[in-house]
């Protein structure tokens, strides 16, 4: 990927966060957590295409593609939401 698609991805990427902001003021609030894991799941396609992501970050991905693409209506959602920002904040903890 170029550094022109890479801005193009972002672009689009900005777009759908913007989109999403209107969308939700009139759809249901459970929306919200699925725009935003969308949102981060898109930043990182878009990092593991210019390989920037390592395991552990790749593992954090797995995650949030399983809570992206499954039910967000079940009673352990809100619980695999926390568990999913300690692993996050887990796997980038070095970076900073």
């Amino acid at each position: 990927m170029t550094t022109e698609d890479l801005r193009d991805e972002l672009l689009l990427l900005v777009g759908f966060m913007l989109t999403s902001a209107r969308g939700l003021v009139e759809e249901p609030k459970s929306y919200g957590p699925s725009r935003l894991l969308d949102a981060a799941g898109r930043v990182l396609d878009t990092m593991e295409e210019h390989g920037m992501l390592d395991q552990s970050l790749r593992e954090v991905k797995a995650q949030i593609d399983d809570e992206r693409f499954g039910p967000m209506d079940d009673e352990g959602f809100v619980a695999r939401l926390d568990d999913l920002a300690v692993n996050w904040t887990e796997s980038i903890a070095d970076m900073f």
